[in-house]
């Protein structure tokens, strides 16, 4: 009788632990899927956005202050989120579509253990990425903004007011959508 007791244990506990890993993945699957156009919001002013310095391919300070003048589109990723690699083939096209009217502020996520200047730049260099890329090896960026969790994207006004936020992996249509709010927040 014992024995039978300890194998009903034994598969309920299974049971329990398969229910909630099919729940976990379904959950963190929503997660990570990119955001439909449908699913941004209207850009409206929030307020002044939170300057920060982050350091560019040559090692020089770069502020958010000093890309006032322009709408700023900003994205902190990593080379090993496999959600954030999932954008950065559209991000990089909207750049060259709109690298002149939009500043493009893509920031990498610089600890100097998993992720480091080299290797971010192998990894730029081997995909052909043109969009500029920045590092935020202190997290002065990171910080300003709370990013807890990647891909985050926040839009600037050209004002220097901040727009939006979002976080997750967003489609070529989205990104579309999110810059033409952009261009439209400017004039």
């Amino acid at each position: 009788m014992k024995k039978n007791y300890t194998w009903i244990i034994l598969l309920l506990a299974i049971a329990l632990l398969l229910g909630g890993g099919t729940y976990a993945y379904h959950i963190l699957s929503r997660i990570t899927e990119p955001a439909s156009p449908s699913e941004t919001v209207s850009l409206t002013s929030q307020g002044d956005a939170a300057n920060f310095t982050v350091y560019d391919a040559d090692g020089a300070p770069v502020t958010l202050q000093s890309k006032q003048g322009k709408p700023v589109l900003i994205n902190f990723w990593a080379s090993w989120c496999g959600p954030c690699k999932s954008e950065l083939p559209d991000l990089d096209a909207a750049y060259q579509t709109y690298g002149d009217k939009v500043e493009f502020m893509i920031i990498n996520l610089t600890d100097g253990s998993s992720e480091t200047v080299d290797g971010v730049r192998a990894f730029l260099e081997e995909n052909g990425y043109t969009f500029p890329v920045y590092y935020d090896s202190d997290e002065s960026a990171a910080l300003a903004y709370g990013v807890s969790s990647i891909p985050m994207t926040v839009l600037i006004g050209p004002n220097g007011s901040f727009l939006h936020s979002q976080i997750g992996a967003m489609s070529a249509e989205t990104i579309e959508q999110l810059v033409q709010q952009l261009l439209q927040a400017e004039g």
